[in-house]
């Protein structure tokens, strides 16, 4: 009866009024702060709790943008629609490759989602092919995560890598081995690293790979030219970062017709068919590289979004 009364009371329309007056300035500062804090404090080194109970830990002084998204708004704060499809398909196979894992964002919520899943990173970059191996220790996995400090390319070899500055504690994850990128245009430091032709790699092996993400930074193209005999033989679905280009990502375009992939932009609306990578876009800079033939991973990806 008084839950019944202070209802009738709350929505008398002088006490509604009343109330609105005084609680919209606190709304309104509360709103604020709400997402200002997020994007001003930012915390390193978190443990985030899995849908399925288990722990993700991150090391200290790496990743701590990527860290504090998944601190302050959970899985669905890093790539949200990217980070959807992957959750949904590391249930469903047991072997993924990731490309440019940098500090193994991916390959962790893999090897804890699914403890039968075995994940290969690659990730050139000294500090965050380090942070990377802490991580796998970090969180136990490494019977599941091998990893490798190597920049997969269309040749085995060495090659000159482009690392921009950053003002802050983190490591720059834009590096890239493109040797026509803006990173080289533009002030950096330049390393030495390994590079390797995946197909080399994998080929002779029995496994059959399932699922990759690529991340290189412009040097997608390469690395699917170094991977093609294993991806026409395998037909894993591909996630790949493809970013807007001068060039328009047209040799990317040719290799993935050539492979009989399918391109569909990954949006928080859905999967869009695309016929090219040349379109405006200021969010959602991933792509699913779908086999036209080959066994299937998953029969319908459109309610994962």
């Amino acid at each position: 009866m008084l839950r019944e009364a202070l209802q009738k009371w709350r929505e008398n329309y002088y006490v509604s009024k009343a109330l609105v007056s005084v609680s919209r300035p606190v709304y309104k500062v509360a709103a604020l702060f709400s997402t200002q804090i997020p994007r001003k404090i930012k915390n390193n080194g978190v443990t985030i709790i899995l849908p399925n109970g288990r722990k993700l830990h991150f090391v200290r002084d790496l990743g701590i943008h990527m860290a504090s998204s998944l601190y302050w708004h959970g899985l669905d704060g890093y790539e949200p629609a990217t980070s959807r499809t992957l959750r949904f398909l590391f249930e469903r196979v047991s072997i993924f490759v990731d490309v440019g894992a940098n500090i193994g964002l991916y390959s962790l919520i893999a090897g804890l989602t699914n403890p039968k899943i075995h994940v290969m990173a690659f990730e050139p970059e000294p500090r965050l092919y380090k942070g990377l191996v802490e991580n796998v220790k970090l969180n136990r996995l490494e019977s599941q995560i091998s990893t490798y400090q190597i920049a997969l390319s269309n040749q085995t070899g060495k090659a000159e890598f482009y690392l921009p500055p950053t003002p802050g504690r983190d490591v720059e994850s834009t590096g890239t081995i493109a040797i026509d990128s803006w990173q080289k245009r533009k002030e950096h430091t330049t390393l030495q690293v390994d590079t390797l032709r995946f197909d080399e790699f994998q080929f002779a092996r029995p496994e059959r790979i399932e699922l990759m993400k690529i991340d290189v930074e412009d040097t997608e193209a390469s690395v699917l030219c170094g991977m093609s005999k294993t991806i026409l033989r395998d037909k894993p679905i591909i996630v790949c970062e493809i970013l807007p280009r001068p060039h328009k990502n047209q040799q990317t375009l040719n290799i993935i017709r050539d492979l009989a992939y399918t391109p569909y932009w990954i949006t928080s609306e859905g999967y869009i068919r695309v016929t090219d990578f040349d379109f405006p876009r200021k969010s959602h800079q991933d792509f699913l590289l779908s086999p036209r033939s080959g066994p299937a991973i998953a029969d319908d990806l459109t309610s994962v979004i």
